[in-house]
């Protein structure tokens, strides 16, 4: 039986308003999920209203951000450091999504970087790996997972909270997930990856949550799933409604069932 606290992260990309934030929040809040926890990654222009709106509902939802500056602090104009996401009580910051490496050319010398800046901080990382479709159809899953971690992992001083977020590319806002056991066997070859860098007890902790067009119909089956612990949700994430239904869905697949 797993001992993890499963991890619901709900990812706004690119949308939301203040309204939307404030509608949201006070009907997830609402419902009071102890087995799980629960993040709001918004854009960061919503992380004070979210700050201020988590106080007011005294909310369980905790404030997650979807991307950090490599750099403490400097002439780097629009960069956004670790140490500012901690003013608005970040409790989590995602790193690497294939959306950032893919349309703003994020290298991994960056991602190297955010990592450190993140436990500099004590904020969580939630590094994101996955393949792409031509990778998944010539078998180079495994290769292409074990080098997005070296390339982040490798060189860092000391090896620091990690949640690690898989997220098949061609998954992605497609519609078309990754089968639960599909799923589950890529999550089991990473959690035995990370022995590079954690000890054999510490991989046992880290968090592996799936990515790729999970909504509240599939995301039970996933958690059902040994090493599965969590999920990211992108446009399931976005009403309130649908994302309570999917964590409703997560803690009925990791409560054990009560005899009568």
């Amino acid at each position: 039986m797993k001992t993890r606290t499963p991890l619901v992260m709900a990812n706004w990309k690119q949308h939301g308003s203040e309204a939307a934030l404030t509608d949201w929040l006070t009907s997830v809040s609402a419902i009071d999920l102890p087995e799980i926890c629960r993040v709001l990654c918004v854009p960061l222009p919503y992380l004070a209203k979210l700050r201020q709106q988590r106080a007011e509902l005294q909310s369980q939802v905790q404030a997650g951000a979807q991307l950090v500056s490599a750099f403490r602090g400097g002439a780097y104009t629009g960069e956004v450091s670790a140490a500012m996401l901690s003013e608005f009580q970040v409790a989590y910051s995602l790193i690497g999504h294939s959306e950032r490496r893919q349309w703003f050319d994020e290298t991994a010398s960056a991602r190297r970087g955010q990592l450190s800046a993140l436990w500099q901080a004590g904020i969580t990382p939630v590094l994101c790996v996955g393949e792409t479709a031509l990778e998944h159809q010539q078998g180079q899953t495994c290769e292409v997972l074990m080098r997005q971690l070296a390339e982040v992992l490798d060189g860092q001083a000391t090896a620091g909270p990690l949640v690690l977020a898989y997220e098949p590319v061609f998954a992605i806002g497609s519609g078309k997930p990754l089968s639960a056991q599909s799923a589950q066997q890529m999550h089991q070859q990473l959690r035995l990856m990370l022995k590079r860098w954690y000890s054999a007890a510490d991989c046992q902790r880290i968090r592996i949550l799936y990515g790729g067009s999970v909504n509240n119909q599939n995301a039970g089956e996933y958690l059902r799933q040994d090493d599965i612990d969590g999920v990211l949700v992108g446009s399931g994430s976005l009403q309130a409604g649908a994302f309570n239904a999917l964590c409703h869905a997560v803690v009925h697949a990791v409560t054990p069932l009560v005899p009568a």
